[in-house]
């Protein structure tokens, strides 16, 4: 059967208009529940402003952010998307992860809210919309696909967040904090930085970080992390040692310093010691011994495998909350 020239136009524009069908569904669905910020406060004797986006996640009033959108000022106004303003307070921050939960009064309404789904069933080039305040320009719509997943992206405190969507939905100034979203309407991602210099890298913490922070919020108002009481550096492990010892990698946690009366004092951990698992999983690097200290293993006893000159020793030790 031949295909027309008309034919093949036919088609390209039912394609189009499904595709901006969907961005239209999911903006109507999605809008209600997205909100700007604005953020005043005072340093070293000289008034700040801060504006950025933001998202609400519950009828109540709770909404999400990136945490250096929060931390900007302390007066911190919601502009709905009716136009109204009102005043929020800070439920917690979390700088590991760049995100925030605040909460404004809904009112003695139910507040439109936006859905966490699972940002773990994301595929490279899904379609995804991003929503937020850029330059100050309110409900600003982008669309874009997902260009990677699983990128690692530098905190402000220098902790690395992991499983970081690419995309290149344009964002801008603004935009952080706001949702990025699957054309179901739900959001897969937390907008929250861009490459200066760049088009078209931009990145996003995954909605199940987010989920995760934000149970961490509510319950405890600070995201509780595990920690052992050492100051330490990632070092390379010689050929040999790895060979000899069975170990899955070149590389190891130095310990530079055990600090006093921590759980790694406690347990026998002494200056000059290399950490080279926690619980038969590999420390090759700093960044991923901060991965696997989650709040989960506060209080629970662990066992950390560590080369001292020659030897490999293992000592059990119970980490403590991260102070």
């Amino acid at each position: 059967m031949m295909t027309t020239m008309d034919d093949e136009k036919i088609d390209d524009e039912t394609l189009l208009d499904a595709y901006s069908q969907a961005v239209m569904t999911t903006l109507d669905r999605t809008r209600g529940g997205v909100v700007a910020l604005t953020l005043r406060g005072q340093r070293a004797q000289r008034r700040v402003e801060g504006a950025g986006s933001g998202f609400i996640i519950t009828p109540d009033g709770y909404l999400v952010t990136n945490s250096h959108v929060a931390d900007a000022g302390e007066q911190i106004t919601v502009t709905l998307d009716d136009g109204s303003e009102r005043v929020a307070q800070k439920v917690g921050s979390d700088v590991d992860t760049d995100l925030a939960l605040l909460r404004i009064g809904s009112g003695g309404s139910r507040l439109h809210h936006l859905e966490l789904g699972e940002s773990r069933s994301l595929r490279v080039g899904q379609v995804v919309i991003a929503i937020g305040n850029p330059q100050g320009l309110s409900q600003t719509v982008t669309t874009g696909v997902v260009s990677a997943l699983g990128r690692s992206l530098r905190a402000r405190n220098g902790r690395l967040i992991d499983g970081v969507i690419q995309t290149d939905a344009s964002l801008n100034p603004g935009n952080s904090g706001g949702p990025l979203l699957d054309t179901r309407a739900r959001v897969v991602g937390v907008n929250t930085a861009i490459v200066a210099g760049a088009q078209s890298l931009c990145f996003a913490v995954p909605s199940d970080t987010a989920r995760w922070v934000v149970s961490e919020l509510m319950r405890h108002g600070q995201v509780r992390r595990a920690w052992l009481g050492i100051a330490a550096q990632t070092v390379p492990v010689p050929r040999r040692s790895v060979l000899h010892h069975g170990l899955e990698v070149a590389s190891a946690v130095g310990v530079d310093e055990v600090l006093t009366d921590g759980p790694a004092e406690r347990a026998g951990v002494r200056a000059g010691d290399r950490i080279v698992r926690v619980d038969r999983l590999p420390t090759q690097d700093v960044d991923t011994l901060h991965r696997l200290l989650g709040g989960e293993r506060i209080g629970r006893s662990v066992q950390v495998e560590l080369l001292r000159g020659p030897q490999k020793l293992a000592f059990d030790l119970v980490p403590a909350a991260r102070r």
